[in-house]
């Protein structure tokens, strides 16, 4: 069966597609829930939350999951404040299944990366608004292991007027 003739199939009165067991039909459920929430978010939120953990329940291998997880996140796109909050309904699902949708070694992995950038991110905004970065900053940057405070900083660091005043913004972070 053609590509296209399983989506009329998928789509033809009395299929269930919610029940499909191939990827492609997940697919395809995306996408047409997206169309149908179109300014409809919290029911696109329910729908996208549906999705995702019906991945875990249709036998997928890991691999599957993570590509399929990551094609419902790029297709039903939610404002910032959903995001979060189905942010913190995978979190408690997956604590409450004990599955993880990464390994701790990946997560911490991923964790370092983020941390890196920040780092970059400030350093390099710093030398491009004030020129050379003495090193104490550079290793006090580099110190930080906080994501938080990392995207805290980066913003600050937009409007300080010198590299002394990021200095004091610094310095109670690295005091304590």
């Amino acid at each position: 069966m053609s590509q296209f003739s399983y989506v009329l199939y998928l789509m033809s009165p009395g299929t269930a597609i919610e029940s499909e067991q191939n990827p492609f039909a997940l697919m395809v459920m995306a996408h047409l829930k997206t169309q149908a929430t179109n300014r409809k978010m919290d029911e696109r939120k329910q729908w996208k939350w549906t999705l995702i953990r019906s991945l875990f329940d249709r036998g997928y291998s890991r691999e599957e999951v993570e590509n399929l997880f990551r094609f419902i996140d790029r297709m039903m796109t939610l404002t910032k404040q959903l995001e979060e909050q189905l942010r913190t309904e995978l979190i408690e699902y997956r604590e409450e299944r004990q599955m993880p949708f990464i390994s701790p070694m990946e997560e911490l992995i991923q964790e370092e990366a983020i941390l890196k950038n920040q780092r970059e991110n400030i350093l390099d905004l710093l030398q491009v608004r004030f020129g050379e970065v003495p090193q104490s900053l550079v290793e006090a940057v580099n110190g930080l292991e906080d994501i938080a405070t990392l995207k805290q900083l980066h913003r600050q660091t937009i409007s300080v007027v010198s590299i002394a005043e990021f200095e004091q913004l610094l310095n109670p972070r690295t005091d304590s």
